[in-house]
């Protein structure tokens, strides 16, 4: 991990927030150049990206905060009962200023998707557009945006893995969130230098997002109704992430609608005993969105006599 970049006027600069600004830059730039080639506005295109940029941040970080509101109500509420709380990350006086400071990470996904989309229906029913066709321009944009996204979680040491022996894992180094979670389970020596190697669910992610990306792009040239890239997103990206999340060992910060232990499972995939495998908040989420995408999909599957045979998009001009 390497979280600092380089410092700037005496200012430390973040490479997990010049990631996601990477991301949002190449994410918006597909979007409007896609989207002056079927015929929208631009500038229209810029504009509601820029809400979409903003809403988005302020979501998924609301959402985290929500998810583990005790790491920043009492450092400003009550910081001597946060020292009792989280003793390896003990404070001398108030601290509020960590809700604003995302860049140490701190965003949950599907917060910002949910401010994103909000935003969008509340942008384009002011502008008089249909929902649908602009969602198709823009949902692979979120894909890339995770590509990036994911690689600056690398950087800052959030999202991490469960323990693993597979060479590819990775180990953190001390005052780091995993070596700390390791250390206070008792699973390292005192005078450990790094943590127990664990999965890059960072990289898992990020690989996820690029074939997404990639599989959202192809089924948009060849899409038959309005809405049919965003609705495959809702299928595909829930199931890549909820995979992804069994082999994530951040359970505190992401937060359990409830716990399902399988040690079959476990012992299948060659994660520790006692791995919690269901159902996480962004497992409940995606199963929701899993099976809206499916009802949706069969509702709009093709007529027996229409097999073979593509039919046509209406133009994207309102």
């Amino acid at each position: 991990m390497h979280p600092v970049l380089f410092d700037l006027f005496g200012y430390p600069v973040h490479l997990y927030a010049v990631m996601i600004a990477m991301g949002f830059v190449v994410g918006i730039w597909l979007a409007a150049r896609y989207a002056q080639r079927t015929g929208y506005d631009k500038d229209m295109i810029l504009d509601l990206c820029w809400w979409i940029l903003v809403s988005g941040l302020v979501g998924s970080r609301i959402a985290f905060i929500v998810v583990n509101w005790e790491q920043y109500y009492y450092p400003c509420a009550d910081y001597e009962y946060f020292n009792t709380l989280f003793p390896h990350n003990a404070i001398t006086e108030p601290d509020c200023t960590r809700l604003l400071r995302f860049w140490n990470g701190g965003l949950v996904f599907y917060g910002g998707v949910i401010g994103a989309m909000l935003t969008m229906v509340w942008f384009l029913r002011r502008e008089g557009l249909r929902i649908l066709p602009i969602a198709d321009i823009l949902i692979p944009s979120l894909a890339i945006g995770q590509f990036f996204g994911r690689l600056g979680c690398l950087a800052a040491g959030c999202c991490w893995g469960r323990v693993t022996d597979l060479a590819w894992g990775l180990e953190y180094p001390v005052r780091t969130m995993v070596y700390r979670q390791h250390s206070t389970g008792g699973l390292l020596d005192h005078a450990a230098e790094h943590s127990l190697a664990v999965h890059p669910t960072q990289l898992y992610d990020s690989l996820c997002g690029l074939i997404l990306f990639g599989i959202l792009i192809w089924i948009r040239h060849r899409k038959r109704f309005h809405g049919q890239v965003f609705i495959w997103w809702m299928l595909l990206y829930p199931l890549f992430r909820s995979t992804v999340e069994i082999f994530r060992g951040d359970d505190v910060e992401r937060g359990f609608i409830f716990q399902v232990v399988s040690e079959p499972l476990n012992q299948f995939l060659g994660l520790p005993a006692g791995s919690a495998t269901f159902l996480s908040t962004s497992q409940f989420i995606s199963l929701g969105m899993m099976t809206a995408a499916v009802v949706i999909l069969l509702r709009n599957r093709p007529s027996k006599g229409s097999v073979g045979t593509t039919a046509t998009v209406p133009p994207p001009i309102e």
